[in-house]
């Protein structure tokens, strides 16, 4: 019977200390691994003075924080932290300052149960290049230059046409196409200043031209389209001058006093679409230039707006040229009268 008891007492007394070190393992098996990834150093080249930023994401499916979460660079540790997102969910930063030479990084991680990860996995990334020579970085391209409308006059606008991309993505700080020898600057039509067409409108004099395609990328290359030689375009042949008209013509008022502004009134008109080289009226033998008042300078109303001293005898008229040979006198023979300005 005493046997018996004591057997009991035993059993009674060893049992939590079996249970408790099952369970200590049960917990160590529930644990899992954080995960890193995402993991880069930004810029991958510079100098010695630029900031670098080591960033990597850190996951915990335990909800739990790393207690240990640091960068490598060429095996020397720098340790991160959290910039966004949660403890145990989150983007870890640190700011580096880098000496020059070839660098190689990765990232490692550890959870407070002593799970760790490390990204990449095996092996490291390359990066950064600090203060060396550039590594080689594909420049930009010109593609499908073109010339639209290959024949014309010296009226018609020739539309060039070229499409430019940069595999990094920046703009070019210049892009022209070069007719005759002579730059004309490209302006973006559709898609992306890095990815996408330019254009230039033109017009040209009569006889035959010859073009190619020029542009500065962001990385200083120089790129040309055609590589070498030209694109021979368009044939512009000239079209026969006409002279321009000046009709309308309006004086507001036509009797006034000293103190009244007179105001002269034309209308200019060039089929051409010159505006005009000079365009004047001539009052009591005095030349005065005209303002564009309304409308376009190769059709549109001009004005002049002066005071006159008394008399019935003012007289006036305009005088236009087109700077192509071509002009007008409004009459064409003696003058117009007016204003009557008295008392």
């Amino acid at each position: 019977m005493k046997i018996c008891s004591l057997l009991i007492l035993l059993l009674v007394i060893s049992v939590p200390l079996l249970i408790v070190p099952i369970l200590g393992a049960q917990e160590l098996e529930l644990n899992k691994s954080p995960c890193l990834y995402d993991g880069i150093i930004d810029p991958q080249t510079g100098t010695a003075r630029t900031r670098y930023i080591a960033s990597v994401h850190y996951y915990d499916p335990d909800g739990k924080k790393p207690i240990k979460i640091q960068a490598y660079v060429d095996d020397v540790s720098y340790t991160l932290k959290r910039a966004s997102g949660k403890s145990n969910n989150g983007m870890y930063k640190c700011k580096l300052v880098l000496p020059p030479g070839d660098h190689n990084y990765y990232f490692y991680a550890e959870d407070d149960n002593g799970r760790n990860v490390r990204y990449p996995r095996f092996g490291v990334k390359k990066g950064p290049v600090v203060g060396i020579t550039r590594p080689w970085v594909e420049p930009a391209k010109l593609t499908n230059g073109g010339l639209i409308q290959k024949t014309g006059n010296n009226k018609t606008f020739y539309t060039y046409t070229v499409h430019y991309y940069d595999p990094q993505n920046k703009p070019p700080k210049k892009l022209n196409v070069i007719v005759d020898n002579i730059q004309y600057p490209m302006n973006l039509h559709k898609g992306k200043i890095s990815n996408g067409t330019y254009i230039a409108m033109l017009t040209l004099p009569s006889g035959p031209h010859a073009y190619y395609f020029k542009a500065l990328d962001a990385l200083g290359n120089c790129i040309s389209l055609p590589e070498e030689g030209f694109v021979r375009g368009p044939e512009v042949t000239e079209v026969i001058n006409s002279s321009p008209k000046i009709f309308d013509i309006k004086l507001e008022p036509i009797i006034g006093y000293k103190s009244t502004p007179f105001t002269y009134y034309a209308t200019y008109l060039d089929e051409d679409f010159d505006p005009p080289s000079m365009i004047n009226i001539i009052i009591d033998g005095v030349t005065y230039p005209l303002k564009l008042k309304a409308g376009s300078k190769y059709n549109g109303i001009y004005f002049y707006r002066a005071k006159q001293y008394l008399g019935n005898y003012h007289n006036y008229y305009f005088y236009c040229e087109d700077g192509r040979g071509g002009s007008c006198r409004i009459p064409q023979i003696g003058t117009f009268h007016g204003p009557v300005v008295v008392k």
